[in-house]
This record gives C-alpha cells, sequence and structure tokens, in this order.
C-alpha cells in the first residue's frame, strides 16, 4: 500500500525539531503556495508569502499547545434554572462564590425553581448538583465547591 499524501496523525505535523519540520513536507509546501499565493505569478514572492505564513503558524501552534489544559482544570460552568418561568442556561469559564450564587439566584429566581451548577473539567468528567430555590449558604456552598478529579483526594 503506497503511503498517503499527508500525515494520518493530524499531530505529526508538529513535534518541535528538524525531523520534523514542515519544510521537509514538500506536499505542505505546495499546499500551502497555492492556498495563500496561487494568484501571485511571482515564485520568489509565492515562497515569501508562505515563509512568512508558517514562521508566524509555528509561533501561534506553541502559544496554542503551552494553553493546553491539565485533565482536572475547570474548563466551564453552567448555570440552569428550570421553573415556571421555563428553562435559562447560561455558560461562565469560573464559579462563582456560594455568595455571588445566591444574590443571582435572589434576583433571577422564583421559590421553587431548580437550580443546577455544572461543572466541566477539561478531562475528568463533569460535576452536577442541585438544589431548589430559596436555599442558604450551606446548598450555595455545595452547588459551588470545586470538582475534584477522579482518583483526586
Amino acid at each position: 500500500m503506497a503511503d498517503a499524501p499527508f500525515p494520518t496523525d493530524p499531530f505529526a505535523a508538529f513535534h518541535p525539531g528538524a525531523a520534523s519540520h514542515p519544510a521537509r513536507q514538500a506536499w505542505l509546501l505546495d499546499e500551502l503556495e497555492h492556498w495563500f499565493a496561487h494568484d501571485r505569478p511571482n515564485g520568489r514572492e509565492r515562497r515569501a508569502i508562505v515563509r512568512d505564513a508558517l514562521r508566524q503558524a509555528t509561533d501561534d501552534a506553541r502559544s496554542w499547545l503551552a494553553a493546553r489544559c491539565e485533565p482536572g482544570d475547570l474548563v466551564r460552568v453552567d448555570l440552569i434554572v428550570d421553573g415556571p418561568r421555563g428553562h435559562r442556561h447560561s455558560v461562565f469559564a469560573d464559579l462563582p462564590t456560594p455568595l455571588s450564587l445566591l444574590l443571582v439566584c435572589l434576583d433571577q429566581c422564583q421559590v421553587g425553581d431548580e437550580v443546577t451548577v455544572v461543572q466541566e473539567l477539561a478531562k475528568a468528567g463533569r460535576k452536577r448538583t442541585t438544589a431548589t430555590w430559596p436555599f442558604g449558604m450551606d446548598e450555595a456552598e455545595a452547588l459551588t465547591r470545586p470538582a475534584v478529579p477522579a482518583g483526586v483526594a
């Protein structure tokens, strides 16, 4: 069976080091030249455009990889309120404090509404906690307690 014209592993093309440098991948250079500079008649100008694009993309790829989340990192918090006024759902980047949650619920909830906080960890699953409004600090603290990844005490 002939080799594929491109890597089958989507991350194989970006591993630091000379052996995997994109310049060694002629198919990629051809693809980039076509994508970024197909309308330019001058070969030198096309190569300069590709070179600049590769430099920027290499920096971007390194930055993106450096921002990788650890498995237990909190990546999303959902606040869901269900009640007579319907279903409301908001998404946040971090957890509120217990008192902040109480203030939001005081403003947004009616008696009997179910308030759910869902915490999603990067690779360690979700924690879902629900309480019925009105609730006090004990329940607010339970709703906003940071999730602990599986296997961590």
